[in-house]
């Protein structure tokens, strides 16, 4: 299988690396490699191996193991990207691995792993709010109170027909799930809790006491209304998650889902009104001091500053598009444009990053040739890879097709490194805690 692949990385085009740790069953420190490429058959990541890096956590000592896997694996010269998450060490500018690989290859593009921003964008835009952390912090707990008990977690099964997601702090897509379940579900919830109280002589006082508590949190209006606010939010960004851990797609396409999500939150913002009074006609006006616009005014303030607070968010660390204004050159939706008006910055952004690959004035006439093609409007990147590969003009429109296998080759997320993390688990077990690192690399 590693022949298979290191002949499949000889006749790639170009490579990106993706990288990242985790802690082993027998508190091992592994790192996994995982190598994404373009071949004639599209798009493959490809896990290549685990490492022990217990003893040397440190930027260089990581720098320079990754480098000597380029070189064993001979794909050093065709490097062009790197995808870590957001950790100092992997990700800083001045001494982080992605510096310390760009003095070797300086034309390996430093990408944070997309997915990673997107949860961060969540869990710190809602978590700086005090009503959301509350609102939050209930969800939790409703979910722990559950998994908790198997009664508990046998009657939610006969009610509800559907058990409650457990919420992780590190990843906020669990909390949506939670959202979601908790929003579609809420009736059958205040019927468990209700048939708890209701035959409270087969439960526990703890059980009984908090099973009253939810049945007052599910029809109290704030719990209504922050359920329905980040349902709202989440039923989006769910979304846009599985999008950006599905290798297939390339950068281009995910970016232009992350513009759309911000575009789609900041519609949340006209839609107070509705979730207002929705949660009004479900559970009652809201309990406060003072008169009742004086309350209204208060919520829609609140729920205004939420969806800033993630728009800001979003803004600030998605910041990074400058550097990849390249692939405009091949966004299909503006081929028409770009016939009239050619993208030169975007051109431009390209030779910065990757001049070394491109002869200029071919590429700009064989762009200009293509954009007038009927067959490849609106075409994605992979599209007109294949399109190029199919009419055996990989050759004679070298450039873009050269252009083609960059765009592609950039990841998105370390998705990939974190199924290789799912299936260390699996191979690594407690009954299994002393496998070599050779082997485990091989059965995984």
């Amino acid at each position: 299988m590693t022949d298979s692949m290191k002949e499949e990385l000889r006749k790639a085009p170009f490579v990106a690396v993706m990288l990242d740790e985790t802690t082993d069953i027998s508190n091992v420190a592994q790192m996994s490699y995982v190598l994404r490429y373009v071949t004639d058959d599209g798009i493959k990541e490809r896990f290549f191996k685990y490492e022990d890096v217990t003893e040397d956590k440190r930027a260089e000592a990581i720098a320079t193991r990754l480098l000597e896997f380029l070189r064993e694996s001979g794909c050093i010269d065709k490097v062009v990207a790197q995808c870590y998450d957001g950790a100092a060490v992997m990700a800083s500018g001045l001494n982080g691995v992605q510096a310390k690989v760009k003095e070797t290859i300086p034309q390996a593009l430093f990408i944070h792993c997309y997915a990673h921003i997107l949860n961060l964008v969540l869990s710190k835009g809602a978590s700086k709010i005090r009503e959301c952390k509350v609102f939050f912090s209930h969800l939790s707990g409703l979910a722990t109170f559950f998994s908790r008990s198997a009664k508990r977690t046998k009657l939610l099964d006969d009610i509800c027909q559907h058990r409650l997601p457990r919420a992780a702090p590190t990843r906020w897509c669990f909390h949506s799930r939670l959202v979601c379940t908790v929003a579609e579900k809420t009736r059958e919830l205040r019927e468990v809790f209700e048939h708890i109280v209701d035959h409270h002589t087969e439960f526990d006082d703890e059980t009984v006491h908090c099973s009253d508590g939810y049945i007052t949190l599910l029809t109290s209006f704030d719990f209504s209304f922050w359920l329905k606010t980040f349902h709202a939010i989440f039923s989006y960004s769910d979304v846009v998650f599985e999008i950006l851990q599905n290798k297939g797609f390339d950068m281009q396409f995910c970016l232009a889902r992350v513009d759309q999500l911000q575009r789609q939150i900041e519609q949340e913002k006209g839609n107070f009104d509705s979730v207002y009074d929705e949660t009004q006609a479900l559970v009652g006006p809201p309990r406060g001091r003072g008169a009742q616009g004086d309350v209204r005014a208060r919520y829609r303030e609140l729920h205004c500053s939420v969806i800033d607070s993630l728009l800001t968010q979003i803004s600030n660390r998605f910041s990074d598009h400058k550097k990849l204004e390249f692939l405009a050159l091949l966004y299909p939706q503006q081929f028409g444009h770009y016939c009239n008006y050619f993208p030169t910055a975007a051109l431009n952004s390209l030779m910065e990053s990757y001049g070394g690959y491109f002869d200029q004035p071919r590429l700009h006439t064989e762009l200009a040739v293509m954009y007038g093609m009927s067959d490849i409007l609106g075409k994605s990147s992979a599209d007109i890879h294949q399109f190029l590969l199919k009419k055996g003009l990989s050759e004679s429109m070298k450039q873009v097709y050269t252009l083609s296998c960059i765009i592609l080759t950039i990841p998105v997320s370390t998705a990939s490194v974190e199924r290789s993390f799912s299936a260390l688990k699996r191979i690594k077990s407690y009954s299994r805690s002393t496998t070599g690192q050779v082997r485990l690399s091989d059965l995984a």
